[in-house]
């Protein structure tokens, strides 16, 4: 089927997501939308999934929002209403975040004659619960097959996805994600006091966080675990979980079991993350395998916060141990314990350590460099 020829001045672009979740792949797409030129593209988005918090910060970007979200598993009138849309808006690039949004999006692209089809690959496929999925496996597969390009956020994404989904490697790039320097950057005091008297939390202690949904593969049991050990020997040290999820109850149960209620606090779902993370002194992301390339990671380096994370997805590509971050072995309280005692009882080396955090954002992982790789591939004239 031969695309319509588009005599229009801006380049139309629809993006299709899986559902408005308060997920990194979701931010990062919300933050690219809100970076294009609109005198040059004209972006639409279409959701094929749940609805969800970060829906209304979609809606105010004041771009055209299409609802087409499935009533059952194999529901067929989303992939029409795609189809249907792109045909009458003559898109010429469709480009597809998450899972069934690759899939639907991308088969109703290939059969409208899009021109140009990326997906966002922002998952790891190694420990990926759903890798064993016979359905998702090939539907995947045949995506590929279907799409022009995919552009994975690490390397690790990339070789997981030609070892796991036997992916051509020529159609895969990498694009790492890129922080907003803008947003996230020292120089928050203000912040820091604020937030901390809300909190009931002292200048003088030490306020460790993490900002990750509530979920298995997020390994929040394991840092509770293993801050309950080091907790009897740093009684200024506290933890704040900012991100909410199916685990919320049974991870406060244990903090309860633990008797660290007045150390631990759960923040929910927040918009401030900024803010929040100018308050904290150390940054740990207890993640297990499956993550693509934690963006939040790069958001508190940018703070200029220390970092202790799991040696899972991209995170190796970002750091190096003991000089801008502290890697640990994922599900392993013992190596994390270790680390948060030497991080909370060193000053000096968790003050360096964020410092050269800064350093490697600013150098490597600005969000300019992010959104100027995605408008050079909007830009083919011909398909990639």
């Amino acid at each position: 089927m031969t695309h319509r020829i588009n005599n229009k001045s801006r380049k139309q672009i629809l993006q299709v997501v899986d559902g408005f979740r308060m997920g990194g792949a979701e931010n990062k797409l919300l933050e690219l939308i809100e970076r294009l030129d609109c005198n040059k593209y004209k972006v639409m988005l279409a959701n094929v999934g749940p609805g969800g918090p970060l829906q209304s910060q979609f809606e105010e970007l004041g771009i055209e929002i299409f609802n087409f979200s499935r009533k059952w598993a194999f529901d067929p009138k989303p992939f029409y209403q795609l189809y249907q849309l792109m045909r009458e808006r003559r898109i010429d690039v469709v480009q597809t975040t998450l899972f069934w949004a690759d899939f639907i999006g991308t088969l109703a692209a290939k059969c409208a004659g899009v021109r140009l089809i990326v997906s966002w690959e922002t998952v790891s496929h190694s420990g990926d619960p759903y890798h064993n999925n016979f359905q998702r496996r090939n539907g995947y597969r045949l995506m590929a097959k279907l799409s022009n390009l995919i552009v994975a956020v690490s390397h690790e994404v990339k070789y997981s996805l030609i070892r796991h989904r036997r992916i051509n490697p020529s159609k895969i790039r990498v694009i790492h994600y890129g922080v907003d320097l803008d947003k996230f950057h020292p120089n928050g005091n203000q912040a820091r006091i604020s937030k901390r008297k809300a909190m009931n939390i002292t200048p003088d202690s030490i306020l460790i966080g993490s900002v990750a949904r509530l979920e298995p593969w997020k390994g929040h049991s394991v840092f509770i675990e293993a801050f309950a050990e080091v907790a009897p020997r740093f009684s200024n040290a506290h933890v704040v979980f900012i991100g909410d999820g199916s685990l919320r109850a049974k991870l406060e149960s244990m903090v309860k079991d633990y008797d660290l209620q007045n150390r631990i606090q759960f923040l929910g779902i927040r918009k401030d993350i900024a803010d929040l993370l100018h308050c904290i002194d150390l940054f740990v992301l207890s993640s297990l395998p499956g993550e693509g390339l934690p963006n939040v990671l790069l958001e508190a380096m940018a703070c200029k916060k220390s970092v202790i994370a799991t040696n899972v997805g991209g995170v190796p590509e970002l750091v190096r141990d003991g000089i801008n971050i502290h890697i640990v072995p994922s599900s392993n309280k013992k190596a994390l314990g270790l680390a948060l005692e030497k991080m909370l009882g060193d000053n000096a080396h968790l003050q360096l350590l964020g410092e050269n955090a800064l350093t490697t954002v600013q150098r490597e992982f600005s969000l300019k460099n992010q959104i100027s790789a995605f408008k050079e591939i909007f830009d083919q004239s011909h398909p990639i």
